[in-house]
């Protein structure tokens, strides 16, 4: 597996990801959850074989991939460098910090390595995410959460 710095974060990761947009579903429904019993051995089996970067997201699969993808870090944590999503751009800053909590608890995880803002455009950063919600996320930064 090769392996490139990520920006300047200091992170190393490998050059091929894993994306957990779409992962294999117990149903066809929009309350199916992921199936477990495919999901987990096939993210570890990537982390196996050196992939070490893998994005989710709050509303990925019927919103379960974050709980698949924390029960596919268990034993692999210290390795992999996850990355997720918010996509809180309200004002209300409760809203957003429960939104971090929820990821962390379905990730299993202490903190989280990459922290994205989803979906965003220009005026979106310019006229909420400087102003506001930088800040929120500095702070949860200085807490070590992100």
């Amino acid at each position: 597996m090769l392996y490139r710095p990520l920006g300047r974060t200091g992170y190393q990761v490998s050059q091929l990801g894993f994306g957990a947009m779409h992962l294999p579903m117990a149903g066809t429904t929009s309350e199916s959850p992921v199936d477990r019993e495919l999901a987990v051995p096939m993210i570890r089996r990537a982390f196996d074989l050196g992939v070490n970067y893998i994005d989710t997201a709050v509303g990925y699969c019927n919103q379960d991939s974050q709980g698949a993808v924390g029960e596919a870090l268990k034993g692999y944590r210290d390795r992999i460098v996850v990355s997720t999503k918010n996509p809180d751009y309200g004002e209300d800053e409760k809203a957003w910090w429960t939104n971090l909590e929820n990821s962390l608890e379905r990730l299993q995880v202490e903190y989280i390595d990459i922290y994205n803002h989803h979906g965003i455009n220009w005026k979106l950063y310019t006229e909420v995410i400087e102003p506001r919600i930088g800040k929120w996320m500095a702070k949860a930064k200085d807490q070590g959460l992100i």
